[in-house]
């Protein structure tokens, strides 16, 4: 098994938009959050936060670092 691909539940991520569904001026990226695989396809299920709903997509960039930065300062509070 290869589990090189793995990331983590619900870290950040930020999704490439279609160059034809957004204008000059827009943001080539959304955030989203990462909720999990796709089966058969190398691609990720994603949750916009704005739509409120799943997509999948192949172009993301994950911000793990975020994610544990946030578990670690709240455990040097405890």
């Amino acid at each position: 098994m290869n589990y090189s691909t793995l990331q983590i539940f619900g870290c950040p991520v930020y999704s490439l938009v279609d160059s034809q569904k957004r204008n000059r001026l827009d943001s080539k990226s959304k955030k989203c959050i990462f909720i999990g695989f796709t089966k058969g396809v190398k691609s990720f299920r994603l949750w916009d936060l704005e739509k409120k709903n799943a997509f999948t997509s192949k172009d993301v960039v994950f911000n793990e670092k975020s994610i544990l930065q946030e578990k670690s300062e709240t455990e040097d509070k405890a």
